[in-house]
């Protein structure tokens, strides 16, 4: 239900202030960040709880060293399987514009 409390304001704001057919504009810088920031509050958190996650899953694989070399191979692996479920890619294009210009990084994400 939290995120609610940012949806509602931002979609007020954008009915009164940026009404103009496609809502895929951001026109209005103000109106963009209300729903933004909170976005990126998320993101850093996700961030911040996958380098906990793989700092703990490193210290795991070092106490367990095995015989074979398959270490880097399990911790690669768990690390690649946290990346799309904590949205860690996002933190790449955070502060890259949804609606500005056709830049490079637009064009990626």
């Amino acid at each position: 239900g939290v995120p609610v409390l940012f949806v509602v304001p931002w979609v007020v704001l954008r009915y009164l202030y940026e009404n103009e057919g496609c809502w895929e504009r951001n026109e209005k810088v103000a109106v963009w960040w209300v729903i933004r920031c909170p976005i990126l509050v998320a993101v850093a958190v996700n961030f911040v709880v996958f380098v906990r996650i793989v700092r703990i899953l490193v210290a795991k694989v070092r106490t367990h060293q095995v015989s074979r070399g398959d270490t880097r191979l399990r911790l690669a692996r768990s690390t690649l399987t946290l990346i799309p479920l904590l949205g860690v890619h996002e933190v790449v294009f955070a502060l890259a514009g949804e609606g500005e210009g056709g830049g490079g990084l637009r064009l990626a994400r």
